[in-house]
């Protein structure tokens, strides 16, 4: 019975042992070579996910008033790269595009804000394009953002 016993363990412990076919030994290297895989996968998830809300356009809808100094545009979509309260203000600011290299021009909104602009569109996925574009070429001005009118 004893001889039964032991012949019929060492039966199991050959299957457990031997493994079926191609399987793959696991070691304390593969582990951390998956979690390392893991690891990297995660940073590049958050990288993309970062870079997602990077590229996430801020889009405001106003409505805009006539002004002498500042005419209301037919186009609907605005890329807009300064806003400020004060005329004397917007006048350095837009001196200052100019030298840039922008041609820009003032939008004012109800709430009496003036919008310095750079381009203007009536198709948004055009509009969206020149803020990223923007984005890109001047590091300096990542807080362009898209005005809607209403």
């Amino acid at each position: 019975m004893k001889a039964k016993y032991v012949t019929g363990l060492a039966i199991l412990l050959v299957l457990l042992f031997s493994g079926c076919g191609s399987t793959k030994k696991t070691t304390i290297q593969t582990i951390e070579s998956e979690k390392s895989k893991v690891a990297v996968s995660n940073q590049k998830e958050l990288k993309k996910e970062a870079k997602a809300e990077s590229d996430t356009i801020t889009v405001k809808e106003e409505k805009l008033v006539e002004t002498p100094e500042a005419p209301v545009p037919k186009e609907k979509y605005f890329v807009i790269i300064g806003s400020f309260r004060y005329p004397e203000n917007v006048k350095k600011y837009e001196e200052q595009m100019r030298q840039e290299g922008f041609l820009p021009f003032v939008l004012r909104n109800e709430e009496g804000l003036y919008r310095v602009a750079v381009f203007s569109y009536d198709d948004e996925t055009r509009a969206r394009e020149k803020v990223h574009a923007i984005w890109k070429a001047f590091p300096q001005h990542g807080d362009t953002w898209l005005l809607i009118k209403k």
